[in-house]
């Protein structure tokens, strides 16, 4: 896929984050869970002693390049998606799902494409908390594959202040932390700046 969406990706400003998500950062769930203990879910932003500090869109696009202005709205993503991948039922984890939707390699098809952008979108850069597929980013996938103008870095901050109300909710009721799904690894880089 990368050889024949390559150009695209930088033209729809998804090739840093594309790299990124291969860096395999790996989570430190240690100072995700410290740092959890000064989120306020109310300024959705840490309060250290210093002042409040919370990651931004600014932060959002200098970390990732993804395009943070966009036509594309949330309320969007509610319509039905209208490419037919394999069924979930179908797929058993993320290696039946890649053999699913795998073309021969000569060319990348609109339904490979679409579910490698699925893939990426739910296992990389929103870490759901499935071990296998979902199709939660599918029409977000379907709208970035034909190159439609997508707020993603709107999505990621929000995912990312979602992730930081649940773990502090958790925390909040003296509850362990179970799983921590969603794009830590954007939290665990901002803190680490």
């Amino acid at each position: 896929v990368s050889e024949k969406k390559a150009r695209d990706w930088e033209v729809y400003d998804l090739n840093q984050c594309l790299v990124l998500s291969l860096s395999g950062i790996e989570r430190n769930d240690s100072l995700l869970i410290s740092a959890s203990y000064f989120w306020s879910n109310n300024l959705n932003a840490f309060v250290f002693c210093h002042s409040p500090m919370t990651i931004t869109l600014a932060g959002v696009y200098m970390l990732t390049s993804l395009r943070i202005t966009g036509s594309m709205q949330p309320y969007k993503c509610l319509s039905t998606s209208s490419k037919k991948l394999a069924k979930i039922s179908d797929c058993t984890g993320w290696a039946s799902y890649i053999l699913n939707h795998i073309g021969d390699g000569s060319t990348v098809s609109e339904r490979e494409y679409v579910a490698f952008l699925n893939m990426w979108l739910e296992r990389f850069i929103f870490y759901g908390s499935s071990c296998g597929p979902t199709y939660n980013h599918k029409l977000m996938a379907e709208h970035l594959a034909v190159g439609k103008d997508i707020p993603l870095g709107k999505y990621l901050l929000g995912a990312a202040y979602h992730l930081m109300y649940q773990v502090s909710a958790q925390l909040l009721k003296n509850e362990s932390v179970h799983a921590i799904s969603g794009p830590w690894w954007l939290i665990q880089l901002w803190l680490n700046l």
